[in-house]
């Protein structure tokens, strides 16, 4: 007998024939609750537009050096941080050229001084040789008669109170901007009388620069008439022993100075430290061409120390002389002290650009980097908010209240402007509640 499989309703019993052809449905995931605006309140306070800006504690006088010609470096002698004194040599050009050929130069002066000692001749008669060392002795006294010392120490003690009058003035300053009362004239008397200070003590160094070129000339003058006496003094013993003659003169001469100008070349292609100091930065290595007059050796006093930063003119513009701001050693918040800018660049064309910044950081080494916090500008006991918490739509500022009525927006003015503050001027009341973007 065959065996009949059971057979399948098509409808289950008591279901609707509709419902059962309905594709099953997924049950729905329920939406997270949206995220409260954080709300604000109008505070009152102050307001301040912070410039900050980096800079390297350094010593504050340095002399920057550079060769007086273009080569190929051939040695550099000293290291950053070592210590020199005045006239070491600190580097100098490939003068292998120049060396070579003083040798030969000193060989042809020995030459022509041989030949001038042995020639037999007479170079002028004692008569005029008499004459001429006569002559050469009056130039030579008047020489030592016309000496600029008196005009180089008349210049000197002209800086040295020029730097005194400076000192006061930044003392006169200080003293102004630290009272909270001083009047603006005041502080604007003051500013004005340190402005003029610093002119001074540059107009004093000019004129001491002046001065030093003119004993420098001086010494030379005075060199050169010595040697016009020396010269007159041979040529007399020569005439007395009818000894030489003026070609052998000449030759002698013309190989002094060739000697001379090979000496000034080698010293042009040479960098010696000016002062008692220490090298801070070489920008030269043995093999590196060189250019004349651009830097290759910094060298500076240890004491003291200050904060040099490189800024754009345009943001050094933003500060002035005897701005009181924050410095700190960076990321090192605990070391923050009050500090001041003790320069700026007068103009673009500066050859000194940056911008130097007094402070008191007796335990921090040279070299360590400076966090400098300068206020431009501030504005006190005014209502503010955060930048968040302010709403622009088609040039309108306003914000939005929230109040016991519900939320509603109140059009407002603005002033002062910070990354982390905006100045209020009208639209609200301290104390309101906004709500957040």
């Amino acid at each position: 007998m065959a065996r009949c499989s059971p057979r399948v309703p098509d409808k289950l019993p008591g279901a609707d024939s509709a419902a059962q052809n309905l594709p099953p449905t997924s049950t729905p995931i329920p939406t997270p609750p949206a995220l409260a605006p954080t709300n604000y309140v109008v505070q009152r306070g102050d307001v301040t537009n912070l410039y900050e800006f980096k800079g390297r504690w350094l010593p504050r006088d340095q002399n920057a050096l550079g060769f007086e010609t273009g080569g190929t470096v051939r040695r550099v002698l000293v290291g950053r941080g070592d210590t020199v004194t005045a006239g070491q040599l600190l580097a100098d050009l490939d003068i292998t050229d120049l060396e070579e050929a003083l040798a030969s130069a000193q060989l042809q002066l020995d030459a022509a001084e041989a030949a001038a000692a042995d020639e037999s001749g007479s170079v002028n008669s004692i008569v005029d040789a008499e004459l001429v060392l006569a002559n050469a002795n009056l130039s030579l006294e008047s020489t030592r008669n016309n000496s600029p010392w008196q005009q180089s120490q008349n210049a000197r003690l002209g800086l040295e109170t020029a730097q005194r009058q400076l000192e006061q003035a930044q003392r006169a300053y200080d003293d102004v901007i630290s009272r909270p009362d001083s009047p603006a004239t005041a502080v604007d008397s003051a500013y004005q009388a340190l402005i003029s200070a610093q002119e001074g003590v540059r107009s004093a160094q000019i004129s001491l620069g002046s001065a030093g070129q003119a004993w420098a000339n001086y010494q030379v003058q005075l060199e050169q008439a010595e040697n016009a006496v020396r010269d007159a003094e041979i040529k007399l013993e020569r005439a007395q022993a009818g000894a030489s003659s003026s070609e052998d003169a000449q030759a002698l001469q013309t190989a002094q100075l060739r000697v001379d100008q090979i000496q000034a070349d080698i010293a042009r292609s040479s960098l010696y430290a000016p002062i008692d100091g220490v090298v801070l930065e070489i920008a030269i290595q043995p093999g590196d061409q060189a250019t004349a007059y651009k830097l290759a050796i910094t060298v500076g006093r240890p004491q003291p120390l200050e904060a040099i930063a490189n800024v754009t003119y345009t943001d050094a513009q933003k500060m002035g002389v005897g701005l009181v701001g924050v410095c700190s050693v960076l990321n090192q918040p605990a070391t923050a002290v009050q500090c001041i800018v003790r320069r700026v660049p007068l103009t673009p064309n500066d050859a000194d650009q940056t911008v130097r910044v007094a402070a008191t950081l007796p335990d921090v080494p040279s070299g360590q980097i400076i966090q400098m916090a300068m206020p431009l500008e501030t504005r006190t006991n005014v209502l503010w908010l955060p930048p968040t918490a302010i709403r622009t739509f088609q040039n309108r500022i306003f914000v939005v209240l929230q109040t016991p009525e519900g939320q509603r927006r109140a059009d407002i003015q603005i002033g002062l402007q910070t990354d982390e503050r905006v100045e209020i001027l009208s639209g609200v009341n301290e104390g309101d509640v906004v709500v957040g973007t």
